[in-house]
């Protein structure tokens, strides 16, 4: 068999589990989040088998071709895969996104192994609603990753999959009572200054906005509950305010002025703090690297305290940063044995040992 086959049938397979959990969201819910899960989970199962198939298998030591081929192995759960496509691939999702994989996981499991409230048509009814919050939210993380950083595996599925949005935009229509309900309050927090803008995934003008310059906030939507880490500034050729939600790409409406993560990390840093903490000895205020992302000289310290860091390729949020102990670069994450195993700059003494013998 092509080693390439079986990675298009789990696509293919993904696509009908997906079609089906669409078809049955109105009569059969319970089973719309039974098909739902598994497309999610065969999606992350295909980018790790487009990488190399073995990825798949969940105890890589028992690797087999030939089992592979006639399904005789244990494969990944959804969750061991994002684990997988972040800590060998590089090429995942954030914690935050991981709780929301987590939280259709466990519903997925309630439902399969235990039970749902879901007795009576009212029941069944507020099951329409969470789940439409569940795969929305969903959806809109995975159909962001198919379409974007994984575009060069999915491309000749980009279509099948722009309709499969389309389809799953219908199930706005359970939230719109939701967002009547909610008018009250939204009107309230107006009053109080907050800005509405319309949710990325339920597009309802329901996400909670600050207005703030400079201030790294989470921008909830109080319709489906979606967060995003958002953060405004002042462009610097107009003085138009720009928020950035979830990424460090954006542009001014007003004059067009484009950035891209270094250029915003550039607005971000504080350069008064920056030359007096240098004069002093202190080096947490200068560029650091992301080790969630890879993002180099992307994370930002954001306040005077030193617990608030932003990196503006993924926008993940970090209270510190710590000096890598060969290359001496700035890093999120443990950097206990960097100089001998290195950072996500350099690759530590352990390299310059390996190479001189």
């Amino acid at each position: 068999m092509n080693k390439d086959e079986p990675f298009k049938r789990l696509v293919e397979n993904a696509m009908d589990f997906l079609s089906h959990s669409i078809d049955e969201f109105k009569e059969h819910p319970k089973f719309s989040v039974i098909h739902f899960h598994t497309a999610v989970e065969l999606f992350l199962k295909s980018r790790l088998m487009a990488e190399h198939w073995s990825l798949v298998v969940s105890n890589r030591g028992d690797s087999d071709w030939e089992k592979f081929i006639v399904g005789d192995f244990r494969s990944v759960t959804l969750i061991e895969a994002v684990d997988r496509l972040n800590k060998i691939i590089r090429s995942g999702f954030s914690k935050k996104d991981l709780k929301t994989f987590k939280s259709l996981t466990n519903h997925r499991n309630k439902i399969v192994h235990f039970f749902h409230e879901s007795d009576s048509e009212e029941g069944n009814e507020k099951l329409r609603e969470a789940i439409a919050k569940e795969q929305l939210t969903t959806w809109y993380l995975l159909h962001k990753a198919l379409t974007d950083r994984w575009s060069n595996v999915f491309s000749p599925w980009f279509v099948n999959l722009n309709e499969i949005d389309s389809r799953l935009r219908t199930h706005r229509e359970f939230l719109q009572v939701i967002f009547d309900q909610k008018m009250p309050e939204l009107e309230n927090f107006k009053q109080h200054g907050y800005i509405f803008r319309n949710c990325l995934t339920c597009e309802f003008p329901s996400q909670k906005n600050i207005d703030e310059i400079g201030k790294l906030y989470e921008a909830e939507c109080i319709v489906c509950g979606f967060t995003e880490n958002c953060i405004t500034i002042a462009c610097p050729e107009c003085e138009q305010p720009i928020v950035f939600r979830n990424e460090g790409f954006g542009k001014c409406e007003n004059c067009n002025h484009s950035f891209d993560p270094n250029s915003l990390a550039e607005e971000l840093v504080d350069d008064r703090n920056t030359y007096i903490a240098r004069l002093e000895g202190d080096d947490s205020w200068q560029f650091g690297s992301c080790g969630e992302c890879d993002g180099f000289h992307t994370v930002v310290r954001l306040d005077k305290e030193g617990n608030n860091y932003l990196c503006t390729t993924c926008f993940g949020e970090f209270d510190s940063m710590e000096t890598c102990g060969w290359c001496h670069e700035l890093n999120t994450g443990d950097m206990a044995d960097s100089y001998w195993f290195g950072c996500g700059i350099c690759g530590g003494k352990g390299i310059d040992y390996e190479l001189s013998y």
